[in-house]
């Protein structure tokens, strides 16, 4: 189990060049990862950096949200906290709405990860195999694995590999996305 702070995120150009992104974790740290989470300001339309090879899940963290067309299909607004899968090989133009925003990305590799992301507000549950990454989108989130307390600033993630009892305390600002990624 480890604490990952916004602070520690590391920041990299996007492999299209056109913006940045702020890496949360991935899997394995070699350029050939099985899957990544990250982080994005997303400044005006554009096209997005194609992923050969791996499926995407993407949501809007900031922002008055986005429309996709992937593969020329336009996609209904996606506002914030609502989660969109769509294809690494697609052809993907994004249209901003309202101004910049941040997105919260996860990249698997399609042949070796099964990924999936819930927005939540509070939880209990048994953990059982993979890894699961709980992401604070709120003010404070108070964890609980096992034994264990955690409190997450914004932005910040806990990531947890082995079986555990987790619980994530209610609060009025609480929400986070619980990334659940196994093996296939």
């Amino acid at each position: 189990m480890r604490r990952l702070p916004y602070s520690g995120y590391a920041e990299m150009r996007w492999k299209n060049g056109q913006g940045v992104t702020r890496e949360v974790c991935r899997f394995p740290t070699d350029e050939q990862y099985d899957w990544r989470i990250s982080i994005a300001t997303i400044r005006e339309d554009g096209a997005f950096s194609r992923f050969a090879g791996y499926l995407r899940n993407i949501s809007v963290l900031e922002g008055e949200g986005m429309f996709l067309t992937v593969d020329d299909q336009r996609s209904a607004l996606i506002p914030q906290f609502q989660t969109m899968d769509f294809n690494g090989d697609s052809a993907v133009f994004c249209e901003v709405v309202g101004g910049p925003l941040l997105d919260f990305n996860v990249i698997y590799r399609r042949e070796t990860t099964q990924a999936t992301v819930c927005w939540l507000h509070e939880g209990a549950w048994q953990h059982q195999q993979g890894t699961m990454l709980l992401f604070n989108a709120g003010d404070l989130l108070d964890v609980t694995v096992d034994d264990e307390r955690h409190t997450l600033q914004h932005y910040d993630s806990l990531l947890i590999d082995n079986p555990a009892t987790v619980t994530v305390h209610a609060g009025s600002d609480t929400l986070f996305a619980c990334v659940t990624l196994t093996s296939r």
